[in-house]
């Protein structure tokens, strides 16, 4: 199981980071799975902690395009963008908001069905575009792709627990065949897939933006389990605390509390067994600043 891990990594990610961009106008198939447990709890984990990176790794790039380049996927952006909406709205116009989605696919007039079909050509020649315009770029994608390997196994250890937890008997068959297909093709390069990593926006406002005083952090699982785990970074040896705060900001009590912790990576267990439901706060104080961490309990 160990060895296919990433394969089940570059799967859930590549899913949920090209439907943003060339899922238009499906029907609201996937849409109909968006409540799943397993689908909100991975894409809170990859918005936490993937795509910080990744937004981090695309900025690098950003000094290498060239200045028409540059403009020119702005271009596509806007385009994707607006067709996302278009979509979108055809969607609204089949299941109004506020209606129960239907358990099958909803049925489209021959009239919805060509604009969906045009919806979809113009994206997928946007994205073929995209992908003409990524080959001048492979050697600055792989490299980026290479400095973020180290961090690839844990991304795949975490997110195959996340999978395990919550998926059926029939999905783990399911992405169990989708790894036999997937054998020969790479895993971190998928979700680093070119056209779908230029087209990030190097300008986007971090989803988990760190305060001065601690590196990046995650915590894991989100909704809380009786047992969880926090990952930290102190950027000066020094004494360390972790209060859990109310959804105020009152503090309830210190969960952590540590004379000295060395520099670098720290990971912490949490016990959270006997917090009631609701959504809380983890305040991370060091020598070198402090960090506040959302989550929620169920």
């Amino acid at each position: 199981m160990k060895a296919n891990a990433p394969k089940i990594l570059a799967l859930l990610l590549l899913v949920i980071l090209s439907a943003t961009v060339v899922g238009v106008a499906r029907g609201g198939r996937h849409r109909q799975h968006a409540g799943r447990p397993m689908r909100r709890e991975i894409r809170a984990y990859f918005q936490a902690n993937i795509m910080p990176v990744l937004q981090q790794q695309r900025q690098k790039l950003e000094p290498q395009l060239s200045a028409e380049d540059r403009t020119q996927l702005a271009t596509y952006r806007t385009q994707l963008k607006a067709l996302k909406e278009q979509g979108q709205a055809l969607r609204r116009s089949v299941v109004p908001a506020g209606t129960a989605a239907p358990a099958t696919r909803p049925t489209f007039t021959e009239a919805q069905q060509k604009q969906a079909h045009d919806l979809r050509f113009q994206a997928r020649s946007i994205m073929l575009n995209v992908a003409r315009m990524a080959q001048k770029y492979d050697a600055p994608i792989a490299q980026l792709t290479q400095e973020v390997a180290p961090q690839k196994e844990k991304w795949a250890t975490d997110i195959k627990a996340i999978v395990a937890k919550n998926a059926t008997p029939e999905q783990q068959q399911k992405l169990a065949a989708f790894q036999g297909r997937q054998r020969e093709r790479g895993g971190l390069r998928r979700f680093f897939k070119p056209a779908v990593f230029l087209l990030l926006d190097p300008n986007a406002p971090a989803a988990n933006k760190t305060e001065p005083g601690v590196g990046n952090t995650s915590f894991y699982p989100n909704p809380a389990a009786p047992t969880s785990q926090l990952d930290y970074e102190v950027r000066k040896t020094g004494p360390v605390t972790i209060d859990l705060l109310d959804k105020d900001g009152n503090k309830l009590r210190t969960l952590v509390s540590e004379a000295s912790q060395e520099k670098g990576p720290q990971t912490q267990q949490l016990d959270l067994h006997d917090m009631p439901a609701g959504t809380y706060f983890c305040k991370i104080t060091t020598k070198s600043g402090s960090q506040t961490k959302r989550f929620v309990k169920e």
